[in-house]
């Protein structure tokens, strides 16, 4: 049997899936069970997952997606993740720019809750571009600054590209937050670097990022 706020949360979490086709971020549940911090949601999350009410998919930022309802019975439903929708590039018919989903914000500094939106585009010259899969993110933030990245540039993000070493990345830290850093790996341990002495760097275990894509190109508007 549910407790009242797991009852909430998954209620909630149904509520804006069928709404969006999204998600809601852990800000959002918080706001809408009146807690305090997201260290509740998690518990709330855990003990929905022991039940088996809800599950995490893979390489998603905003993950949780419901297995039943409240009552138990079991959660069928054709939604598809709106990042799954637009296949992250959408090529142009007879022309040569593609169609790049724009999916929010990107802290380059301390990391944020990440992809806010999934409702826009941008256009980009696909001569610029190889065989993978993009995205686009909009930076906020200054610990890139000394790599060229200032606050506002829109990054384009190769989603299929496995990082080397040296190399800009999108990392999803903890299944919750996203920061964009210098990719260093030694041994099993991961490095996020800034490029600004203001900031620190932070090592990390495997199983706590995952690489969503590297960065490829930036735009700038003057």
């Amino acid at each position: 049997m549910l407790t009242l706020k797991q009852k909430e949360l998954l209620t909630f979490l149904i509520e804006r899936i069928e709404d969006t086709g999204v998600s809601p971020s852990y800000q959002e549940i918080c706001s809408r069970l009146l807690l305090k911090s997201k260290s509740g949601i998690h518990r709330i999350v855990k003990g929905l997952e022991e039940r088996g009410y809800v599950k995490h998919l893979e390489n998603k930022a905003r993950s949780l997606f419901p297995n039943k309802h409240p009552n138990g019975q079991k959660y069928i439903s054709d939604i598809i993740f709106l990042e799954e929708k637009q296949k992250m590039s959408n090529p142009l018919e007879g022309s040569d720019e593609i169609k790049i989903p724009l999916l929010g914000k990107i802290a380059a500094g301390l990391p944020i809750e990440a992809m806010e939106t999934f409702d826009q585009h941008i256009k980009y010259p696909s001569s610029f571009l190889g065989n993978g899969e993009y995205y686009a993110l909009k930076v906020t933030g200054d610990s890139m600054i000394d790599e060229g990245i200032h606050e506002n540039d829109t990054i384009i993000i190769d989603n299929k590209k496995i990082p080397n070493n040296g190399d800009i990345v999108v990392a999803f830290i903890d299944n919750e937050d996203v920061t964009l850093k210098k990719f260093r790996k030694k041994g099993e341990s991961i490095a996020l670097e800034p490029a600004n002495k203001n900031y620190k760097t932070y090592i990390y275990g495997p199983d706590r990022i995952k690489i969503q894509g590297v960065l490829t190109s930036l735009i700038r508007l003057y």
